[in-house]
């Protein structure tokens, strides 16, 4: 027994020694998909489409994946969880270190789509589970496999905060005049209260995001330390374009024509949706329109029998911004009274797949090497081909066909830059008086710390943000 239990000691020290650094990955630490029949995957908290993946340590939310195989045959797809340190990289704990049960489980949570022209099986999956909670904060990796961990399917990040800190933000003047018109600055205050810390402007990080697009990340240290609260204050530390509203377009019910769509064709074999023509919005003035932060839900109002109620909502009084954040908040109602929770869950296999037909009219100042993408979470703002706008025979205009499932969209047009960034600034312009949402995340590790906790979370909204 005493031989046994030192084997077993010595798997243990020879296992917390071996560097993790330096191995080379089948799949990448950001949010990315590997397989073209994999579509529409959302990554929820509490069934809920209006939350960015973020749960309390130790708490009762539900993060909840759902995507679609188009190949529309049965696989076995596993997943496996990775911790990470907050640049993203793989961090020194051991699974066991991170996860309390098992990692490399069967995704068995699966049903055939129902009365689509388009057949898929939709997959979904929720965390925790009996099989896997978490025993520590921080930033964490899914990884969706077939068969191998070779062969990724999709990736998702999400994170697991801990309750340590208060994130309170404040706007700031922009502090380089020539972008006054168009940027968006904050200053914040995080509250260490109940930390046990050395030297907060070594050990405290803190993450902004725009929209939920991880693409925006800025990371700063505290600038100054007043009693138990560090500041992040100097100018420009996190500042971003505000742009514009998001083009949207809704394709909930394809029974009659809703915003943004121009024309539907109904076909045997599938149905195309002709949105309407867009344009150029660099030197337009700045308009305020409901939108939904870049963000898309899946819906089929048509299957579900609900298109008489938000037709109802659709004809009362108010502007045309009022009357979507009505229908918008119509759905979400729906979804948290749990009346309708077997439907909410069908329209994931009754909503169709229909051919999107986007148009751009060529804008004036496009080189000719500008390479034009359509970007939102609905590809998780990577330029992928097949939301690649190309050339029309005449030459006046950009137009992309991209398969999309039915539900309510937003997206913007970006120009992919030689670097690999994004330009969305060119087609979108950008104004300081957008509407958009910022997230923020509190990193600490302290002295003698092998991991970066998270220890707080908040998101913000610049319309109910308070002045300077």
């Amino acid at each position: 027994m005493k031989a046994f239990r030192k084997i077993i000691s010595l798997v243990i020290i020879i296992c917390n020694v071996i560097p993790s650094t330096g191995q080379n990955y089948s799949y990448r630490f950001t949010n990315s998909v590997y397989d073209e029949h994999i579509k529409s995957i959302t990554f929820d908290v509490n069934n809920l489409p209006t939350n960015f993946p973020v749960i309390r340590l130790k708490g009762k939310d539900r993060l909840i994946l759902k995507f679609d195989d188009l190949l529309n045959e049965e696989r076995n797809f596993y997943y496996r969880i990775v911790h990470c340190n907050l640049d993203w990289t793989p961090s020194d704990l051991k699974e066991f270190d991170y996860i309390n049960g098992f990692n490399d489980e069967r995704i068995r949570n699966y049903e055939y789509s129902v009365r689509t022209k388009k057949q898929f099986i939709h997959y979904w999956q929720e965390f925790p589970n009996r099989d896997t909670k978490f025993n520590v904060s921080g930033n964490y990796l899914l990884i969706v496999y077939e068969e191998s961990i070779d062969y990724p399917v999709l990736t998702r990040r999400f994170i697991v905060t801990e309750s340590a800190t208060e994130i309170m933000p404040k706007n700031s003047l922009v502090g380089n005049t020539a972008n006054v018109r168009f940027n968006q600055e904050f200053q914040f205050d995080v509250n260490l209260e109940k930390l046990v810390y050395r030297d907060p402007q070594t050990e405290l990080t803190l993450v902004t995001l725009q929209n939920e697009n991880w693409d925006s990340y800025i990371a700063r240290k505290p600038n100054f330390l007043s009693r138990s609260t560090a500041k992040f204050t100097t100018s420009g530390s996190f500042s971003y374009k505000g742009l514009s509203e998001y083009r949207e377009f809704d394709t909930r019910g394809i029974q009659f024509i809703r915003r943004g769509v121009q024309r539907i064709e109904r076909k045997k074999d599938g149905t195309d949706v002709l949105l309407t023509h867009t344009f150029s919005r660099q030197n337009l003035t700045y308009m305020l329109t409901f939108d939904f932060n870049g963000k898309f839900f899946i819906n089929n109002l048509d299957g579900l029998n609900l298109a008489q109620t938000i037709t109802t909502t659709r004809t009362g009084s108010g502007s045309g911004g009022e009357l979507i954040a009505a229908e918008r908040d119509s759905i979400l109602n729906y979804a948290r009274s749990g009346q309708l929770e077997y439907a909410l869950d069908e329209k994931n296999i009754n909503a169709d797949y229909l051919n999107i037909i986007f148009t751009l009219e060529m804008p004036e100042d496009l080189e000719s090497d500008d390479e034009v993408f359509i970007l939102g979470s609905m590809n998780d703002w990577e330029p992928r081909e097949e939301y690649r706008m190309t050339t029309s025979e005449t030459g006046q205009y950009l137009t992309a066909n991209v398969l999309l499932k039915q539900g309510y969209y937003n997206y913007y047009y970006g120009v992919l830059k030689s670097d690999g960034s994004i330009d969305y600034q060119k087609l979108e312009g950008s104004w300081n008086e957008t509407e958009n949402e910022y997230q923020c995340i509190a990193y600490f590790r302290g002295f003698g710390d092998i991991y970066d906790r998270v220890i707080g979370f908040k998101t913000f909204n610049t319309s109910t943000l308070i002045g300077f």
